[in-house]
């Protein structure tokens, strides 16, 4: 029944998150601390490029990498029409096997927060033999801050003449034990005032007290650099943290 960053979804996120839209600021957080990084950059959940497009037309030697055969598909049709090129890779960061080492790791905008917590050793342990000694992580952590247990929002997203998305969220529930939410989202794709396709997502979002994560990237091999908060803007429910890999 569900399906996360399908054909649908990812058409809504051509339209409202599109390459270069900095949300909160997070283009320019990002690039203040990458841009003296000599060596290659790797974003992960990459998606269609709104943040990797950006940094390449700075000069930054960035990859990607992204689960999502829609999204990555829909990122090269966008590298292209913006001129630049660069490797993105289809794997699960689960099960992360790059031949290729990086300077540093980047995860913006809270996609971390989406991956299932009682396997995220195995994400950080992926990250962490992907990076050179001392190489950083740079990724977001979340709060569900606007989060309302039963609470539905809809919009409609114009796709071309014809064709409109409609857009329905729905904020299933919330586990204060677990620290997570769990969401719906629902696509529907309307053509000549007809629904022609509609697509599901379920999405759940974890979050970690920072002394937590602490605890859990030092016993990883990881060394706390520093929090910053809401992209150094008071960006409400975002903290990033900054890692460094440990010599082994």
């Amino acid at each position: 029944m569900f399906k996360e960053y399908g054909p649908l979804s990812t058409m809504m996120y051509q339209k409202t998150k599109a390459v270069g839209q900095s949300l909160d600021g997070d283009i320019d957080y990002y690039y203040d601390f990458l841009q003296d990084v000599k060596g290659s950059i790797l974003e992960a959940g990459v998606g269609t490029g709104r943040v990797l497009i950006p940094l390449l037309e700075k000069g930054l030697n960035v990859e990607g990498v992204d689960v999502s055969e829609d999204m990555l598909s829909q990122c090269k049709k966008n590298m292209e029409a913006y001129s630049v090129s660069t490797f993105v890779y289809q794997q699960d960061l689960f099960d992360l096997s790059l031949n290729q080492e990086y300077e540093a790791i980047i995860m913006p905008t809270g996609s971390f927060c989406l991956l299932e917590k009682d396997k995220i050793e195995k994400v950080l342990k992926g990250f962490y033999h992907c990076l050179s000694c001392k190489g950083k992580v740079i990724l977001d952590l979340i709060v569900p801050n606007d989060f309302k247990k039963g609470k539905i929002t809809q919009s409609k997203i114009d796709i071309s003449n014809t064709e409109t998305i409609i857009y329905t969220h729905y904020d299933e529930s919330i586990d204060w034990i677990s620290q997570q939410t769990t969401s719906i989202d629902k696509y529907e794709l309307i053509n000549e005032g007809k629904v022609v396709e509609t697509e599901y997502s379920h999405f759940t979002l974890y979050w970690y007290g920072l002394k937590e994560f602490e605890w859990l990237i030092q016993s990883l091999g990881f060394k706390l650099i520093k929090y910053d908060d809401g992209y150094n803007r008071g960006v409400p429910g975002i903290v990033t943290a900054i890692l460094e890999k440990q010599e082994e």
